[in-house]
């Protein structure tokens, strides 16, 4: 006989990257009455109604599936993030050994409900799981909207819902008698019945419940997931994603938030305040990550990810989130008046506003004479790299090796950035773009509204206003049903910016129908002007022939994009 080798061990079963265990429910629920449990300090507080933790009661009553818990092992002594204790427990007490990073709604529900922690009580209807032979009823059998219940002090004087009379009365016995349950039914069978022999079947009937629907409240095994102490805070930004895609994201800004939360750092008051100040966060729906990453590029010249959570500290928050917040408003208004992005529809990478606001407090405190250069060589960059495209991939990295490329063009008259100083763009990788290409597509829709676009219904000029009443968006110009759905009424320059009630006009009619009626409704000269002022000249005596208007519409918006860039865009008829 072979003598046995030793037996393998992965690199994963020497070192596990989690560990996955099935504590009972009430083992979870004592740690966190003792505070060895918590939360994490940026968790949303909890949210959830009656309803949905009666619903969760009954999953676990019925023993159905109720998802997991995600959870990071601590070091009390050194914790990674800040924490604070679940709603309703005891305050006070050392550091956890463990923060819930998802499931923290349905371990605070159950808490509170078994342990009487809120003014609502919730109840099981005891003559509702079994039947008139007081057999025990299947799980498929239980009425659970009746079986399981929650009663509010408010509706009742005195608290009289807490006393025996009352719920024995109502065959309702409060969750949060479970530890003494088998004294709570004795007292419950006493009460049903004198007779001896009635009373011992009572009790061997709910006795039967207990097994079946009540134990489980406490012996219940909630999958755990727990991350290791030395995970690294960027791996559990990853981890949470991939098992959150459903639910609330744990973001960077949000696990920053909490490292830098002992230190005094307050950066959702930070937040709300440059929201109070600055409408442009709302109006752009701007996420609070894109200020730290401008943050970290000026504190630490990099907007990576790792970079954020790892390297920000309390110094660069204190030093350099103020010029931000100033310089991402300003870059915005700027944006707007100087480039036409007058929504975030229309601004074709939100990163792009890192580089800019990242240099924008040095750029302001310029004299004039040079300001004005410098706002000409950003508007530059903004164009060059909105039709170049190098945000498509790798915005991080782009954003801190364009930081680094304006700060020096812009300040020092060094090399300028890729986009400029590599520019490549012809007409042919305009005629032929999908609309599905959406930076590209806001790019040229910006272009349009930075040199005069009017609004269709009005011949008034598009402001931020009319875009929004008038539920302006990028239509076709020749309907896509005109076209027969051909992949072809797909191409960006089929596109124009059109309210909501002229592009009900247009429907599935052909450009000369709806040119027709909307020149009758107005005059022609209008039209032609409203037109124009999209890049829509003239193309031929046939208003229905699309290649024609492709051809015409792909040139007059290169002439843009040359006349923006200061670049030569190489066309299709000239080759050059």
């Amino acid at each position: 006989m072979k003598k046995k080798g030793p037996l393998m061990v992965t690199a994963y079963e020497a070192n596990p990257v989690f560990e996955s265990t099935s504590p009972q429910l009430s083992n979870l629920l004592a740690r966190i009455d003792a505070g060895d449990l918590a939360i994490p300090d940026f968790q949303r507080d909890f949210v959830w109604d009656s309803s949905a933790i009666l619903e969760l009661i009954q999953s676990v009553m019925s023993r159905h599936p109720a998802g997991s818990i995600l959870a990071w092992r601590q070091d009390p002594q050194n914790p990674a993030l800040a924490s604070r204790r679940v709603a309703g427990s005891p305050t006070g007490g050392s550091a956890p050994n463990e923060l819930v990073l998802d499931g923290q709604q349905r371990l605070t529900a159950l808490y509170r409900a078994l342990s009487l922690k809120t003014p609502e009580a919730y109840f099981t209807k005891l003559s509702e799981f079994v039947n008139d032979d007081l057999t025990v009823k299947s799980v498929h059998e239980v009425d659970w909207d009746r079986a399981v219940f929650v009663v509010d002090a408010k509706r009742y004087k005195n608290s009289e819902h807490l006393s025996e009379e009352w719920q024995f009365s109502n065959d309702a016995l409060p969750l949060f008698e479970l530890p003494q349950i088998d004294d709570w039914l004795d007292d419950f069978a006493r009460y049903k019945t004198t007779d001896h022999s009635e009373e011992s079947k009572i009790k061997s009937a709910y006795r039967r419940v207990r097994d079946t629907y009540l134990i489980p409240l406490r012996s219940y095994g909630f999958p755990v997931i727990s991350l290791p102490i030395d995970t690294p805070i960027q791996a559990v930004c990853t981890i949470f994603e991939t098992l959150n895609r459903t639910g609330r994201p744990l973001g960077a800004f949000e696990l920053v938030t909490a490292r830098l939360y002992p230190q005094g750092v307050r950066l959702r008051d930070l937040w709300d305040q440059a929201r109070q100040q600055y409408d442009v966060f709302d109006d752009f729906a701007f996420e609070p990550y894109s200020l730290l990453q401008a943050v970290c590029l000026r504190a630490r010249g990099s907007a990576q990810r790792a970079d954020v959570l790892k390297l920000l500290a309390k110094d660069d928050i204190s030093t350099h989130w103020d010029p931000i917040v100033r310089g991402m408003a300003g870059v915005i208004g700027f944006l707007e008046s100087e480039c036409g992005v007058l929504s975030r529809k229309l601004l074709p990478y939100g990163m792009l506003v890192a580089p800019m606001a990242a240099v924008w407090l040095e750029v302001s405190q310029l004299k004039p004479i040079e300001r004005g250069i410098a706002n000409d060589k950003l508007k530059k960059y903004f164009w060059c790299t909105t039709f170049m495209g190098n945000f498509d991939q790798g915005a991080n990295s782009q954003a801190g090796a364009d930081y680094k490329a304006l700060e020096g063009w812009i300040l020092k008259e060094g090399a300028a950035p890729e986009a400029v100083a590599q520019f490549a763009f012809s007409e042919d990788n305009l005629i032929t773009a999908s609309a599905r290409r959406k930076a590209l597509l806001a790019g040229v829709m910006a272009l349009i509204v930075r040199d005069g676009a009017l609004d269709f219904h009005t011949a008034l000029k598009l402001t931020a206003q009319r875009l929004h009443d008038g539920k302006v968006d990028s239509h076709h110009f020749f309907p896509r049903a005109y076209l027969a759905n051909d992949e072809q009424s797909e191409l960006l320059v089929n596109r124009v910016l059109i309210d909501s009630e002229t592009n009900k006009i247009i429907g599935k009619k052909a450009p000369s129908d709806y040119l027709k009626i909307m020149r009758e409704a107005q005059t022609e000269a209008k039209v032609d002007t409203v037109l124009q002022s999209h890049y829509v000249f003239q193309y031929g005596e046939n208003l229905n022939d699309y290649d024609a208007f492709v051809r015409m519409r792909s040139s007059a918006i290169c002439d843009g994009i040359e006349q923006v860039t200061g670049m030569t865009i190489p066309r299709i008829d000239d080759g050059s």
